[in-house]
């Protein structure tokens, strides 16, 4: 019986679904699914410590809060803590050396873009590029305009929607989101199979925002 069959049974898959019931759409259990898969694939192609790295997929967006919910540098902190808990008393009913705990842990910690930390551990920079993946390409385009309608956040600026004379603004315009992160990600990737994943996904949101370029000026005054 290989790994996966061992550890990763339907019931623990269930139990990781509950863990997502209350989850906003774009960090529901679907985006855990498709980060669980990237992480495979990228994983077999780089030699990872696969149950590490697969438990750490499946649990790094436990108790995520809404984007509207976590304003404050408390609620974040709290967040946090919530979410360490949860992946904690997770890994209580998992056969597993603790010591291999701690990898899953620490990938789970330093998986965020926002923070900015360059891992440490392979599994820790696997988790970055699985996630990452997630916000290009198609899915990624989905998923950032279903963020920011959830809090209303306008579609771009009328006076220069394409960040072509300013700075990027993604807490007022969802389209300068594509700017201000989502184009920035495929040099941030770490891993060779990740960079190849992320250059196809890169080229879908260079062409989505290529064709909206072409639209809205079709309707420019």
């Amino acid at each position: 019986m290989c790994f996966e069959e061992e550890i990763f049974t339907q019931s623990l898959l269930e139990d990781v679904e509950r863990l997502y019931k209350d989850a906003d759409p774009a960090h529901d259990f679907s985006h855990i699914l498709r980060v669980y898969h990237n992480a495979k694939v990228i994983g077999q192609a780089e030699g990872a410590d696969m149950p590490v790295l697969l438990l750490a997929a499946l649990l790094h967006d436990a108790k995520e809060g809404s984007k509207h919910s976590l304003g404050s540098l408390d609620a974040k902190q709290d967040q946090e803590v919530r979410r360490r808990e949860a992946v904690c008393q997770f890994l209580e009913k998992i056969d597993l050396p603790e010591e291999k705990k701690a990898k899953v842990l620490y990938a789970i910690e330093v998986h965020r873009f926002s923070q900015g930390i360059n891992p440490q551990t392979l599994e820790g920079k696997i988790l970055q590029d699985a996630d990452r993946l997630d916000a290009m390409g198609a899915v990624g385009i989905a998923r950032a305009f279903m963020t920011g309608g959830s809090i209303n956040r306008a579609f771009y600026s009328p006076q220069d929607p394409f960040c072509k004379r300013r700075e990027p603004d993604d807490g007022k315009w969802n389209l300068d989101h594509f700017y201000r992160k989502l184009l920035r990600l495929e040099s941030r990737m770490h891993t060779r199979r990740g960079k190849e994943m992320a250059s196809r996904r890169n080229e879908v949101l260079r062409r989505y925002l290529k064709d909206l370029e072409e639209e809205i000026e079709e309707h420019s005054p």
